[in-house]
């Protein structure tokens, strides 16, 4: 089994397990050498101690047998200069000498033997202390067995490897029950979003009561179907009003064909082909824009050329005038250029000019200015204005609000929709001001200038 393959409760718990297993692991090797290294420390102590008293002795007349130590893994030999053996405890009377001295050497010195006469191969801590002058020079010898020592670090050690499985497994239990029940709200969230169907999007799945990161988890999984409810349901909108308003346009040339069909007249059917031409031209419009919005839904690529704002408020202005009823008029321009798709941008100016002489009753004037970093055309007209309860949403995809805006007047309901999107994909934005003016409609579009 791969480690991926795990799922994330068990690498959890088996990191965990590894982790203790290590720590315990140097935990228990730095206690054995303690342990160790302080009984190695009290037995040189106790060595120390012996050989004083021995000392002690050997300044006056020496016996032949010392005294009895503690214990009988305690030896001990006074030997001279040759090595020959002065005096012995009697644990080892008769015994040759443990150690050679070394006349050389002065003071205390301290070694692990073994192979020693006595203990039959234990291991001895063997203390030699010189003294006296160089003509008598005794050397004092002290053994004590280290088999003590090496008791209580086997019986150390051996309750270090009966407690490590046993804390490893209560580790690993541990770990595995916790990170279940830390993972049981994930799992509750699991099921619920598994439970929500594609045709009802309104469940949500369950909020934990911990204010953790799981629970900002169940909350951005809310969010996220709050999301798709919306954008399911504007879809739906979307398809319903397509459908609508395709209808139409249809029923009305089965209308038209049906009539001429029936009275078979030769300017009737001049008349009918003008209304069809009308219908269909109407139709074209509305399935390009349906098509413009499906593809800005999904991120239409634009092109970054350089584009020179101005230029395109003023050609917009100049084709207004040519085509529309209204008088236009167009403040300075000043010189502003940013980075965008040209013919996406003159379609936003246009669609806003042909809406504000939709709804103007004289007169729509344009502007362009800079406002910091940001390029800023505004188009108003002096129509009767937007009505505060529908001012948000006249971007919504086919809105028409009055008689003004149907259909033999005006167009789908789209333009505004289209613009914003595109304005949107170039980083802008596009809004109704709201009390930028006494009377009409005042509609800024703000897109980043080139640097």
């Amino acid at each position: 089994m791969t480690w991926t393959r795990l799922g994330v409760r068990g690498r959890i718990t088996l990191a965990a397990t590894i982790a203790v297993a290590i720590v315990l692991a140097l935990a228990g090797v730095a206690l054995v050498v303690l342990l160790q290294r302080d009984l190695l420390a009290g037995v040189d102590a106790s060595a120390r101690t012996r050989a004083q008293d021995i000392a002690g002795f050997s300044n006056g007349t020496l016996p032949s047998v010392l005294p009895a130590a503690q214990d009988d893994a305690s030896v001990v030999q006074v030997l001279d200069s040759s090595g020959r053996v002065l005096a012995a405890s009697g644990n080892i009377e008769g015994e040759s000498a443990l150690v050679r001295p070394n006349p050389a050497q002065r003071g205390l010195q301290i070694s692990t033997l073994s192979g020693l006469p006595i203990g039959s191969g234990e291991r001895f801590r063997v203390l030699q202390e010189t003294t006296g002058l160089p003509a008598a020079r005794r050397t004092i010898v002290v053994a004590l067995s280290l088999a003590p020592v090496e008791k209580a670090v086997r019986s150390e050690r051996s309750l270090l490897f009966q407690v490590l499985p046993a804390a490893l497994l209560l580790t690993a239990l541990v770990t595995w029950l916790g990170v279940g029940r830390a993972l049981a709200p994930v799992e509750r969230i699991r099921r619920g979003v598994a439970a929500i169907g594609g045709g009802d999007l309104s469940e949500r799945v369950p909020l934990p009561a911990s204010r953790d990161e799981v629970h900002r988890l169940a909350e951005t999984m809310n969010s996220m179907l709050d999301r798709l409810e919306a954008s399911a349901g504007r879809q739906r909108r979307f398809v319903a009003d397509a459908s609508h308003e395709l209808r139409s346009p249809l029923a009305n040339m089965q209308a038209s064909l049906e009539v001429a069909l029936a009275r078979q007249d030769l300017d009737l059917w001049q008349e009918t082909g003008q209304d069809l031409q009308g219908e269909y031209d109407r139709m074209q419009h509305l399935v390009e824009d349906l098509l413009l919005l499906a593809r800005l839904d999904g991120r239409l690529p634009l092109a970054h050329d350089e584009v020179d704002l101005d230029d395109v408020v003023h050609d917009e202005a100049e084709h207004l005038r040519r085509h529309g009823s209204v008088a236009v008029h167009v403040l300075p321009l000043p010189a502003l250029r940013i980075r965008g798709d040209g013919a996406r941008l003159a379609q936003v100016v246009r669609n806003l000019a042909d809406n504000a002489a939709r709804h103007g009753a004289t007169t729509v004037t344009l502007s362009l200015r800079r406002d910091g970093d940001w390029a800023v055309v505004r188009v108003a007209d002096d129509g009767p204005g937007v009505p505060a309860e529908h001012q948000d949403r006249i971007f919504e995809r086919f809105t028409r609000l009055d008689q003004a805006r149907a259909r033999d007047s005006g167009g789908s309901g789209l333009g505004l929709a289209i613009s914003r999107e595109i304005a949107q994909a170039h980083g802008g934005s596009l809004t109704l001001l709201v009390g930028a003016a006494v009377s009409g409609a005042v509609f800024e579009l703000r897109l980043p200038c080139e640097p």
